[in-house]
């Protein structure tokens, strides 16, 4: 990686391996969730509320991270951004969140960098390394990189979250989610940024989020039992929702 490319991002550490449940909730649901996670929890610093968050979602030309996903593990690597309204580019700001996420069962770990949003082309022809590729996530998501991943879908939603220091608890809400296809055709330097769209399909309700260490306090296991018996369990990944849509795979 030159100096420049160095400079250009700043990392956070791989997270250590976290519970999380997924939850679609009506809005009345939703709101009662994340009044109980106020009133125990901080307002998450790099979540402002109700901004837009646009992320680009990649995968290889076999649907490999897809196919690894709906089998329950698999690493997802993916590009997202804040915006003040919601914008019909992705790849637009000067600095993007390039993310490798991990999940099996029912844990997870993530690892993201900060990035120059122009380096994105060269990082997916593998000319750059932006994460450290000798091992772990990193080296996870060259190999991912080097079997022709690239941006397929991307969804784009307001997020309220609710965390506890150093993250020990996490809840979210996602209001307004959109799923959308992304016509990525290559790699060249000015494939960024880019125009997104169609639209796949809107979620009419809302995404909750827990994500934990260790083990739950009392409040925030009594908030997740009341969570799993008012809204539907098992709910998948934004991922491979999206995915399914694209590929005409969702149940009606």
């Amino acid at each position: 990686m030159t100096s420049e490319m160095q400079a250009d991002r700043s990392a956070q550490p791989e997270s250590v391996p976290r519970h999380e449940d997924r939850f679609i909730a009506s809005e009345e649901l939703a709101r009662l969730v994340m009044r109980t996670a106020g009133s125990h929890l901080q307002l998450a610093r790099d979540d402002r509320p109700y901004q837009w968050s646009t992320t680009a979602y990649c995968d290889t030309y076999d649907w490999a991270i897809y196919r690894a996903a709906v089998a329950g593990q698999a690493l997802r690597l993916r590009f997202r951004e804040y915006h003040r309204t919601r914008p019909d580019e992705a790849f637009t700001s000067a600095r993007v969140w390039l993310e490798l996420k991990e999940d099996t069962v029912d844990m997870s770990r993530k690892e993201r960098f900060e990035i120059a949003g122009d380096v994105v082309p060269a990082f997916l022809r593998g000319e750059t390394d932006l994460t450290d590729a000798s091992g772990g996530l990193g080296q996870k998501a060259a190999e991912l990189v080097r079997a022709g991943a690239r941006p397929v879908v991307v969804t784009q939603y307001n997020r309220l979250a609710y965390a506890a220091p150093d993250d020990r608890i996490r809840i979210t809400a996602d209001h307004n989610l959109i799923y959308l296809a992304v016509p990525w055709t290559t790699n060249s330097d000015d494939a960024v940024p880019i125009r997104i769209g169609p639209i796949l399909a809107r979620e009419t309700d809302v995404v909750i989020e827990m994500k934990w260490l260790g083990e739950l306090p009392a409040w925030a296991e009594e908030l997740h039992g009341y969570l799993r018996q008012r809204a539907p369990a098992d709910r998948p990944s934004k991922f491979v929702v999206a995915m399914r849509h694209l590929l005409g795979e969702a149940k009606s």
